[in-house]
């Protein structure tokens, strides 16, 4: 019997581009389900290796399923501001991040009518959120307790609403359980999936390198304070956080100075007047001698001979300022760099 007495099952499923959410969708829309795709979108998490939505909307739809594209990253601050069960090893609130997307996924159940959600969740793959007792607390926060079907590895849970009722064939399930890769490889070769995400691109708020940023603007500002701006800038150049709490970031490459560009906001920008060289951002420049302080700090990055002086312009709006500077002591430097 269905849930409303129609002939036609819905589910929504949780979609990324990696293996296993593609996996889960896949398998239940194989059973005659009428599934629609979920895929949340973060501002900050685009990068090289992050397949674009369109193209996860291209390979749901060869497999019968609508995806549906939500960008989340203004309501996600509240998840980054305050974690309820914490970060992981690095700015990673994967417990809450989790309760998030499922929470996002219950209201377009709502809407949409649907009767279950499908999740692509391994027991035993991810230390913090995929551990028995991690995924049934999150369900029982969510409000959708026995109605989260995960295809992969249901023989190795408790049998579900949508199992129990009839909705979807448990023997056409599986119970792959760990961190292993072959099974779900193995699977997604049966079921004729390529081209999907390595798991080793992960979530750029696990990433160290990133993390290290993350944790000194909440060292120097609060953790209150991130925006999604701030979690954009950290993405890009060099970091520094200098003695008076002047944030300053130095692009590397021509990408991160049209980023910087792009995201400098009410920020100072300094560039070198007459040689090419890096963009620099910096904030809490309130006159003449901080400037000074930021463009030798940029002259340090600049191809000119040991000794040079470079002539530096800031701008912030209508102000600008011309500064003549020789690059600071790289050991100086040091000991503000994230």
């Amino acid at each position: 019997m269905t849930p409303w007495g129609s002939e036609v099952i819905r589910a929504v499923a949780l979609m990324s581009a990696g293996l296993d959410s593609l996996l889960a969708a896949r398998i239940v829309a194989g059973l005659g389900v009428e599934v629609h795709g979920l895929h949340c979108t973060f501002r900050f998490a685009f990068g090289p290796g992050r397949e674009r939505p369109e193209a996860l909307a291209e390979k749901a739809s060869a497999m019968g399923i609508r995806l549906h594209v939500q960008d989340v990253t203004d309501p996600f601050m509240d998840v980054l501001r305050r974690p309820e069960h914490g970060f992981g090893s690095a700015v990673n609130p994967c417990i809450d991040c989790h309760l998030f997307m499922i929470r996002r996924a219950k209201v377009l159940m709502d809407e949409i009518g649907a009767a279950f959600l499908v999740t692509g969740e391994v027991v035993g793959q991810r230390p913090m959120s995929q551990h028995k007792p991690t995924l049934f607390h999150i369900e029982k926060l969510a409000g959708l307790k026995r109605l989260i079907l995960r295809p992969l590895s249901a023989h190795v849970l408790p049998v579900t609403l949508p199992e129990e009722n009839g909705w979807v064939d448990r023997s056409r399930l599986y119970g792959i359980s760990g961190r292993g890769r072959r099974p779900q490889e193995t699977l997604a070769a049966e079921l004729g999936i390529t081209g999907y995400a390595q798991p080793a691109g992960g979530c750029i708020l696990t990433d160290p390198f990133y993390a290290r940023r993350v944790k000194a603007f909440i060292r120097n500002r609060g953790q209150e304070s991130i925006t999604p701006e701030t979690m954009m800038l950290c993405r890009f150049g060099r970091h520094f956080w200098t003695g008076s709490g002047r944030w300053v970031i130095i692009g590397r490459e021509e990408k991160d100075n049209e980023s910087l560009e792009k995201l400098s906001g009410g920020r100072w920008v300094f560039e070198a007047e007459d040689t090419t060289g890096p963009t620099a951002l910096a904030d809490a420049v309130s006159g003449p001698e901080e400037a000074a302080l930021v463009a030798s700090m940029l002259a340090r990055y600049v191809n000119r001979r040991s000794g040079d002086r470079i002539r530096v312009r800031a701008r912030r709006g209508d102000e600008s300022m011309r500064i003549d500077a020789s690059a600071m002591d790289p050991a100086d430097l040091e000991k503000w760099m994230v």
